[in-house]
């Protein structure tokens, strides 16, 4: 469960909020630190809570701001390969996640969806390395994958009107309207300091729309 969890949290910190950003950079020694601020919106969150088996506590209180045990996070971060995670939560449950990928081979690296060459970042997001991301990981990283019916990771071709209503007709208008306005900015920072910024709405990467 507590794996689980951890997923979870992490898929609604990168997809589920009106603006998520995830700031990558290459330090001088070549480690990657990785920065996450975000948080899922009301509708999601519930969603979100009930799967990870913490429904009850989520609706007996309108402060969401201990969504996730930050001690039991930075323990399974740490077993994945990163190090120096910090996280802290505000009320309202928006997350913030900093961290070091010192060898470049956690699961941001090893899925190939973020390449460093030279000290240069990229980010690969196509249609093809998300479906490769989603065949390549583990059983529980589908399985929450899976809650968000996102076309791309179910072989079907939809369009970004029609994957909405789906949500809708499943998680009801609340949750539609959030996919429906939320966006994941990426921040990639390269090791001689130049950045370049890439964004992209929910529905597109779900729909795998590139």
């Amino acid at each position: 469960m507590i794996m689980k969890n951890l997923f979870i949290i992490l898929f609604s910190l990168c997809f589920i909020s009106c603006t998520t950003e995830v700031t990558l950079a290459v330090q001088p020694d070549n480690s990657v630190t990785i920065k996450f601020d975000g948080g899922a919106g009301q509708a999601f969150t519930k969603m979100i809570s009930s799967a990870a088996g913490m429904g009850g506590e989520t609706e007996k209180s309108d402060n969401t701001e201990n969504l996730i045990d930050t001690e039991v996070v930075s323990y399974e971060l740490a077993k994945a390969g990163f190090s120096d995670v910090e996280i802290s939560q505000k009320k309202g449950g928006s997350v913030s996640i900093t961290m070091c990928d010192k060898k470049q081979s956690s699961y941001i690296f090893s899925s190939g969806i973020a390449k460093c060459e030279k000290g240069k970042l990229n980010a690969v997001i196509t249609r093809k390395s998300l479906e490769d991301f989603y065949a390549s990981a583990d059983e529980q990283t589908r399985m929450i994958l899976d809650l968000f019916l996102a076309p791309i990771f179910n072989d079907e071709e939809m369009t970004e009107e029609e994957y909405i209503e789906m949500v809708s007709s499943f998680y009801g208008a609340g949750a539609a309207k959030e996919v429906g306005s939320s966006f994941v900015k990426i921040n990639l920072i390269s090791k001689d300091g130049k950045k370049e910024t890439l964004n992209y709405p929910l529905t597109q990467v779900f729909c795998g729309n590139f």
